[in-house]
């Protein structure tokens, strides 16, 4: 009997699930399957860069098991294209966050996967053009407080609601204190917050790829309190970051 395999812990669901090649009927075509951690493994690693260590880390496996997945997915998307066969990507034995689900319809958000589709609340709303939730580092967790300036190392994090003025204060120790992949889990870690922008001082390009890819604006607030990176954000004077503004590790 083989051993069961725990769930592997998967960042983002794809919203399209199937491709196949043009001008070829459906009945007329094979199909080849990857599963969620599979297409996962190869986010982690060709796009968003991470090392094997890193991304086994992030999806709670050992790096063994990640190399199989990833070779597995390479297999499986070459077959597909050199073959001339449909991709379908389906299954997997996968542990999802809230804020991951992809969006499937107006004000919903459905889930894909072994479980198959079921629809979810969407978390993240929108006001006044803006985003309704807001993530913005914090040295000391208070509005007055300056804004930290080092995102996957920032001491608190608040999670301001636009619309209410009310806000939540979270630490951030754990992210202080890695040696590397900081930016990136702590990125991670807001966009399961279901926030629609997060206000930094700056950011690496590990974390602003997992805020691009999960539809988060990233904004700059540098010497400058977390109520005044607020009121500029409001009034759309704060600085939008285009990419990353400083280089990893930073």
């Amino acid at each position: 009997m083989a051993r069961p395999t725990f769930p592997r812990n998967v960042g983002f669901l794809p919203g399209i699930t199937y491709f196949k090649p043009a001008g070829v009927r459906m009945f007329e075509l094979e199909e080849v399957v990857l599963g969620h951690d599979e297409i996962e493994a190869m986010r982690l690693k060709h796009l968003l860069g991470l090392s094997q260590e890193e991304a086994a880390c992030q999806m709670n496996i050992s790096q063994p098991t990640f190399h199989r997945l990833l070779a597995s997915a390479c297999g499986k998307i070459t077959d597909a294209v050199v073959n001339g066969k449909a991709l379908r990507i389906d299954g997997g034995n996968i542990s999802v966050p809230e804020g991951s689900w992809p969006s499937c319809g107006k004000g919903r958000m459905c889930a894909s996967g072994r479980q198959g589709r079921a629809k979810r609340p969407l978390d993240i709303q929108q006001h006044e053009g803006g985003a309704m939730k807001i993530a913005i580092t914090s040295i000391d967790g208070t509005l007055e407080g300056m804004v930290d300036e080092r995102f996957g190392r920032a001491r608190k994090l608040i999670v301001y609601d636009v619309s209410t003025g009310a806000f939540e204060v979270a630490e951030n120790s754990k992210q202080m204190n890695l040696a590397q992949g900081a930016g990136i889990q702590a990125a991670q870690n807001v966009v399961n917050l279901g926030v629609g922008a997060v206000i930094s001082g700056h950011l690496g390009p590990k974390a602003f790829q997992v805020f691009r890819s999960a539809g988060v604006e990233a904004y700059s607030a540098v010497n400058m309190t977390v109520a005044d990176a607020l009121k500029q954000y409001r009034e759309g004077s704060l600085n939008k970051l285009a990419g990353a503004d400083v280089e990893g590790h930073w």
